[in-house]
């Protein structure tokens, strides 16, 4: 489910956010200027700070989830295909076997049993950690008062292109420098690009439910979110597509406008600001953000689990995060040190999401928070700079899971 962040403390903090965990890449892949370099280089686990005392039990149980998933697969398949590391599903599984007989208590030992940590060093990326949540918020099955916004399906016009299958099937390496994957519909026998948010929200349509705009939007920007019913009930707008244009917040395009007042760095504050507008500003408002996401309806099987991330594979609350895929495959475990409400933040996470605002390098990490107002609270204030990566590859596999690209180094 790709990706947004929300650590809103600083002016430029909602800017790092990216629309959906599950979207294609809305724009370049990388910031602009030189690309990121990435290298690993092996240490001893005694090397990363604060491991002895970190809280590995979520991360295990993300590990867990992440397993399930490969069970699916052909041991065959590579595990990140455009990645700089994972190998094939096979080099993980019997680490997953070793994970199904490991003691609740002991996950320390499971890690330090089945796998080597890798140093991740890297130039020109960004090297930042923010974190994002799902929201849950109240909705209405048809428009009342507030209640007005249209949390919309995937349009049956919508195709998506896959440059990738382009680049390998023509061996063209200008379309391997492309974003992976393009959003548009067909017009005549060409592909357009889709429809911005505000031509999407000017004309009418199927909808799933029915909340305050500027809630609808902040589950678009945070991927998926809880729809919380009249009646009690509970469901959950999980991400279906994105209509493929680069992420701009609108909360940003306020605040350069001058219009958003000093408390409007949160989502509490851009809704009074929102609310104080004449209709037809209030939606000007909103559509400085031409990306759009759209949603599939499902129930909520296990309230203790976020929504699916972009690896197909419930997001664990502190023990998933969102990475750049062109660098970290989906599953992989990766450990951070960053700062966090002045405190030292040391965790271990698995790799099973990403985000257009996410894809900056092989040290941009967004970490899933959980579910509700006070995982946003916390998310809120996670805006780490120069944070450091270390990545876990599977002992039994070695060499075979290490960097593979040409100008990459697996070793010191």
């Amino acid at each position: 489910m790709i990706r947004i962040t929300l650590a809103l403390a600083a002016a430029t903090t909602l800017a790092a956010c990216a629309t959906s965990r599950t979207a294609p890449p809305a724009g370049p892949a990388t910031a602009p200027g030189a690309a990121p370099t990435f290298s690993m280089s092996p240490v001893r686990f005694s090397d990363l700070p604060g491991w002895g005392s970190a809280d590995l039990a979520p991360a295990f149980a993300a590990f867990q989830r992440q397993c399930v998933r490969w069970r699916t697969r052909p041991p065959g398949d590579a595990v990140g295909a455009s990645a700089r590391y994972g190998g094939v599903v096979g080099d993980w599984l019997p680490a997953c076997a070793a994970a199904d007989g490991a003691p609740a208590d002991g996950a320390r030992a499971f890690f330090e049993a089945q796998f080597t940590p890798h140093a991740v060093v890297s130039a020109n990326g960004q090297a930042r950690l923010t974190a994002y949540y799902e929201p849950v918020i109240q909705a209405r099955r048809t428009p009342e008062g507030d209640f007005r916004e249209p949390l919309r399906p995937r349009p049956n016009d919508m195709i998506t292109v896959d440059l990738g299958a382009f680049a390998e099937a023509y061996d063209s390496e200008t379309l391997r420098g492309a974003p992976r994957t393009l959003t548009g519909r067909l017009q005549g026998d060409r592909v357009r690009p889709y429809p911005s948010r505000a031509e999407i929200t000017s004309n009418p349509g199927p909808a799933l439910g029915y909340a305050h705009p500027v809630d609808v939007y902040n589950l678009q920007v945070q991927g998926s979110g809880r729809l919380v019913f009249p009646d009690g009930e509970q469901r959950r707008a999980q991400f279906s597509a994105q209509n493929g244009y680069r992420w701009r917040s609108a909360i940003g395009a306020a605040r350069e406008r001058g219009d958003l007042p000093a408390n409007g760095g949160t989502w509490r504050g851009f809704r009074a600001y929102f609310d104080s507008l004449p209709a037809e500003r209030a939606r000007a408002a909103l559509n400085a953000d031409p990306s759009y996401v759209f949603f599939q309806d499902e129930a909520i099987s296990d309230p203790s689990v976020g929504p699916r991330g972009a690896a197909n594979v419930s997001l664990t609350p502190l023990g998933s995060m969102a990475v750049d895929p062109a660098f970290h495959p989906y599953g992989a475990l990766i450990f951070v040190d960053a700062i966090y409400d002045g405190a030292p933040f040391r965790r271990l996470m698995a790799a099973q999401d990403t985000g257009g605002a996410i894809r900056r390098g092989p040290l941009r990490g967004d970490v899933f928070f959980g579910a509700g107002p006070e995982a946003g609270a916390r998310a809120e204030r996670m805006n780490a700079e120069g944070v450091r990566f270390w990545t876990l590859t599977p002992r039994q596999a070695g060499a075979a899971v290490a960097a593979r690209d040409p100008g990459v180094s697996a070793g010191r």
